[in-house]
């Protein structure tokens, strides 16, 4: 069995985002809240590259048939889901491409606040990051439907789109916590 590098790399990414947005809890004041800032940063890389990764498979897919950037069998495969011209868009829109601009909206709004976190707009931005992060909750929802139920051969798991779902759902977590750092006065 070959060891999938991209997957592990993303799963590495997550843990780290996650070790980041533990270690901040502890931690008071500035040094707490950059330290979770660049846990949602973290969590928001993740979830573009690993939307891009799905946008790179479903054009090999759409290009040649070549499945050889996941598993194309089996429970745990990606093949069928992102390969599906039925359920792999939102209004013609890959969701690898959905992905990229939405954690690219994610990652703005952490990077600004992360920049100048003393600035008039940092309370807006906690609240936006927050509220950005919760648009993209029903859609997780509904593509884990579609590949537990819809795709053919379901029920199927994509390795790389759960990357995506667990990055988002990370980035919510910190983004609450973040709001509730500026909302209680430990932001500095």
């Amino acid at each position: 069995m070959a060891v999938d590098v991209p997957l592990m790399a993303f799963l590495a990414g997550l843990a780290i985002a996650t070790a980041l947005a533990v270690r901040a809890r502890s931690r008071e004041g500035e040094a707490g809240t950059m330290t979770m800032l660049d846990s949602g940063l973290a969590f928001s890389v993740v979830g573009l590259l690993s939307s891009g990764w799905t946008y790179a498979i479903h054009n090999s897919i759409l290009d040649s048939g070549d499945t050889t950037m996941c598993a194309s069998e089996g429970l745990v495969q990606c093949g069928s889901v992102i390969g599906d011209p039925d359920w792999n868009n939102l209004f013609g829109i890959p969701w690898g491409i959905t992905g990229l601009l939405s954690f690219s909206l994610l990652f703005f709004l952490f990077l600004s606040l992360r920049m100048d976190m003393h600035a008039k707009w940092a309370d807006s931005f906690t609240t936006y990051s927050l509220l950005a992060g919760l648009a993209g909750v029903p859609f997780v929802i509904f593509l884990v439907f579609v590949e537990l139920t819809q795709v053919e051969g379901a029920p199927h798991i994509c390795p790389y789109c759960t990357i995506a779902h667990l990055s988002l759902i990370g980035f919510l977590v910190v983004a609450h916590l973040v709001r509730g750092r500026k909302q209680s006065g430990m932001w500095a």
